[in-house]
This record gives C-alpha cells, structure tokens and sequence, in this order.
C-alpha cells in the first residue's frame, strides 16, 4: 500500500469521526451520517492525485495527500471555503465613525 492510499484511507477515516460527532443541521438531515459528497470529493482529490506520473511524482502528491490529511485534522478548512486562522478568533466589525462635512 503506497502512501497515497493510506492518507486516503486515513481521510476516510476523518470523515467518517467528523460526522459521529455532528448533530442534525440545515447542511446535514440525517445526524452522525457523513453526506455521500464528502466521500466523493475525497475520492476526486486523491483519484487526481494518484494520476502524477514517475515515482518523484508519486512522493510529492502522496506528501500533498497527508498535508490534505492533516489540515481536515486540524480543522484547518473552514466549510465556507475560508482557510481558518489559527489561534485567532474573528472580531465583530467595528461600526464605521460617522462623519461629519
């Protein structure tokens, strides 16, 4: 089993916790179930990966799948497709000073 499988076995895994622990919600109707597009969209992503050719390439998308791996542990992709910050916490926006002419 080369590493990129593993990694993709690893995020399958992810998921799949991810989801046992979620509560019913607007985005997901059936609690502790993880959607059938989560799955599918790791399967497009390392499927792509696992298409770089030569055994240098295999290296570099296999350390690609693992960081991939690693973000969805870390919950570093926000699900709104924002990369979330670590250890900062959003601020509300101050209201803007009104002006005077």
């Amino acid at each position: 089993m080369n590493s990129l499988t593993l990694a993709w076995i690893t995020e399958a895994i992810l998921i799949t916790y991810r989801a046992a622990g979620q509560q019913q919600s607007k985005a997901n109707p059936i609690a502790h179930f993880p959607l059938p597009s989560e799955y599918i969209g790791s399967f497009i992503i390392f499927g792509a990966l696992s298409l770089v050719p030569g055994p240098q390439g295999q290296r570099v998308a296999g350390l690609f799948g693992w960081g991939l791996v690693v973000a969805t542990a870390l919950n570093l992709w926000d699900s709104n497709g924002a990369v979330a910050q670590l250890g900062k916490k959003k601020k509300a926006a101050a209201p803007a000073a009104a002006t005077t002419v």
